[in-house]
């Protein structure tokens, strides 16, 4: 018998459904039959469907945050959000550029769930984080507001989603649930106790024990859907791939390795995180280690 669980397929908090429209064919090769011949629904199929339809409230929002330059006014005041006290641990700055050539480190990526222990140095995840996820020295002038821009691309420059971090082994960094803030390119402690890094994961397939550290890319759907509406998760998918693909090319050229998940607990790291699983979610993960 399949163990279904460890195979990352389901977990405790997968909702299964019977189609029925599709009793008696239920593989995706008649669920699709039946979707193109539109005897049955799909979420997805029928959020294709409609991608491109807008409403006028969409060309209301659209026009309004265009023309009045909020985004680049709201960048502007985003730095206000992130944390500093005594708790706060700053990174160290960008101290040395990626040697390693493009066309190499884009034929070495590839994905690791085992590692093997490594103690990963202060600087260099340092340097991960800030090539990664942090701000790039280009600014750009709107209005006379100047605006902030990041290592990858956001759709209209709204950066709706955050990132957590679980540091496992990183030197000078205790072990623990961290949010990565990236205007004063430091992180902020949860202080969560008792974080047992096996249960992020569906099955037991990902060396959590050996990982040096695991991303949580959280999404907040008031950054950017009063702005694109419906068009909100599209743009934030594509965004996503690109932080994560970024993340993973920047690990490889500093000889780290990575692993893309998306078999995670949703509901039960979102509970850790103290997000309230409506209008904040994880949606995708992260992990680095040493090969």
């Amino acid at each position: 018998m399949i163990e279904y669980e460890k195979k990352g397929f389901f977990n405790i908090h997968t909702l299964l459904n019977k189609d029925s429209a599709n009793i008696s064919n239920s593989d995706n090769n008649h669920v699709y039959s039946q979707l193109i011949s539109g005897n049955c629904s799909s979420p997805m199929f029928s959020y294709l469907l409609n991608m491109n339809k807008q409403n006028l409230n969409d060309y209301k929002s659209i026009m309004f945050y265009n023309e009045s330059n909020l985004a680049s006014l709201i960048n502007e005041a985003r730095e206000m959000e992130e944390l500093i006290d005594g708790s706060t641990v700053f990174l160290s700055k960008a101290n040395k550029k990626i040697k390693m050539h493009f066309s190499k480190t884009l034929e070495l990526r590839h994905s690791t769930r085992s590692f093997v222990f490594e103690n990963m140095d202060f600087s260099i995840f340092s340097n991960i984080m800030h090539f990664s996820f942090g701000i790039s020295s280009r600014k750009l002038n709107f209005n006379d507001v100047q605006s902030t821009t990041r290592h990858y691309s956001s759709g209209g420059g709204l950066y709706p989603i955050d990132i957590y971090i679980y540091v496992n082994n990183v030197s000078g960094i205790s072990k623990g649930i961290y949010k990565y803030q990236p205007y004063s390119n430091s992180l902020y402690p949860l202080n969560i106790d008792n974080v047992d890094a096996k249960s992020f994961f569906i099955g037991d397939n990902i060396d959590t024990q050996n990982m040096n550290f695991c991303v949580f890319f959280e999404y907040s759907i008031n950054r950017n859907y009063l702005k694109y509406g419906e068009l909100s998760l599209l743009n934030t998918f594509v965004e996503l791939g690109g932080m994560s693909h970024n993340f993973d090319l920047v690990c490889h050229s500093m000889h780290y390795t990575t692993c893309p998940i998306a078999g995670f607990n949703k509901s039960s790291v979102e509970k850790f995180l103290f997000l309230d699983g409506v209008n904040d979610h994880i949606v995708f993960t992260n992990i680095c280690g040493k090969e």
